[in-house]
């Protein structure tokens, strides 16, 4: 069986992105740690990470950095932002609806093949969010 463990992004606004991550999953604003913290890393965990620090655990890190043994400037050509990420959840469209209006991102009902449309919101930088329902 496989766990999430963590993923990271690159965003303009690391601190706005948690803030919109963090309420989206019902998660927590968390504190990276002393090496990335001063790097401007934000962090949230969510799910299991509540309860398991190896868990469910998302990194937002400014746009122009990157790990290599110490913190470099990243190559734009190189280091894009995610893409996307799939999640389970029990709150409904209507709930996610208000959340993405809130901070005033985009939210849509998607073809996702077997399971019908299934709510995407999407985030500062373009990179999406699926949820399916956990019911």
């Amino acid at each position: 069986m496989a766990t999430l463990l963590h993923m990271s992004f690159r965003v303009k606004n690391p601190e706005r992105s948690a803030a919109l991550y963090a309420e989206l999953l019902s998660g927590t604003a968390t504190d990276p740690g002393p090496v990335l913290r001063p790097a401007g890393v934000k962090a949230v965990t969510f799910g299991r990470g509540q309860h398991d620090p190896l868990a469910d655990y998302l990194e937002f890190w400014p746009q122009d950095k990157h790990w290599q043994g110490g913190f470099t400037v990243s190559d734009s050509a190189r280091h894009q932002p995610f893409g996307h990420v799939a999640f389970s959840t029990d709150k409904s469209y209507d709930q996610l609806a208000a959340i993405a209006q809130k901070h005033g991102v985009e939210i849509r009902r998607e073809e996702r093949g077997p399971f019908g449309l299934v709510p995407v919101v999407y985030d500062y930088e373009g990179n999406f969010l699926e949820f399916f329902s956990a019911k």
